[in-house]
């Protein structure tokens, strides 16, 4: 079958036990994310616009969400209530209910955005998501669902995160060649910090 492709997941569950998962696709996986309440795991497929939504311990999708608009990246509050899918083509945001799996809203961000990068607050009242070539992160107020502000960085924007506290994100600017820190609180870019070229992906991992 043309395009097919084989893609496994590994997971580390708190219980200490790996799950794999292994699936026959007629569609490109772009990334993948686990819902922290149900064990969950997410895939972005981005040809036909869908998420498929799979049950580690049956290893079996459960669930298929069209969400058009080239998903690129999934982010969920600490309650696992909401998947936040960001759609590049689309320039939204897309709202699926974690629970039913059913598509809510999708949240149009400001004229030029790409929307790639996704993280939720601590609190889950705030999604933050990368603009792409928009050069922004974009602020969305979760409970009204649209965005309240946007923060200006470096260029061509993608992979973003949080760091512990909460108080500071941190972008890859994959055109521009550097990290960008940004205070939340204040809602402004601290500095930017020069990498190698071309840094499209970012973690942050705990230094305890």
């Amino acid at each position: 079958m043309r395009n097919q492709q084989r893609w496994k997941i590994c997971l580390h569950r708190e219980r200490g036990r790996r799950q794999r998962f292994d699936h026959r696709s007629r569609f490109r996986a772009i990334s993948w994310e686990i819902n922290p309440e149900s064990g969950e795991v997410y895939v972005t497929c981005e040809e036909k616009g869908e998420v498929f939504a799979i049950d580690p311990d049956a290893q079996r999708v459960i669930a298929k969400i069209d969400t058009g608009g080239r998903p690129r990246s999934v982010a969920f509050p600490s309650d696992g209530s909401r998947a936040y899918v960001a759609c590049e083509n689309g320039g939204y945001v897309a709202v699926i209910d974690a629970k039913s799996h059913k598509l809510l809203s999708k949240i149009q961000l400001p004229t030029g955005s790409l929307p790639m990068g996704t993280a939720v607050s601590q609190d889950g009242k705030e999604l933050y998501v990368s603009t792409g070539r928009g050069n922004a992160v974009a602020v969305i107020d979760t409970q009204k669902n649209e965005v309240a502000t946007t923060i200006s960085v470096g260029n061509r924007v993608w992979g973003i995160a949080l760091d512990p506290s909460g108080s500071k994100l941190y972008t890859a600017n994959g055109a521009s060649n550097d990290v960008s820190v940004v205070d939340l609180k204040s809602r402004k870019e601290l500095r930017r910090i020069k990498v190698g070229d071309g840094p499209w992906g970012i973690a942050i991992v705990s230094r305890e």
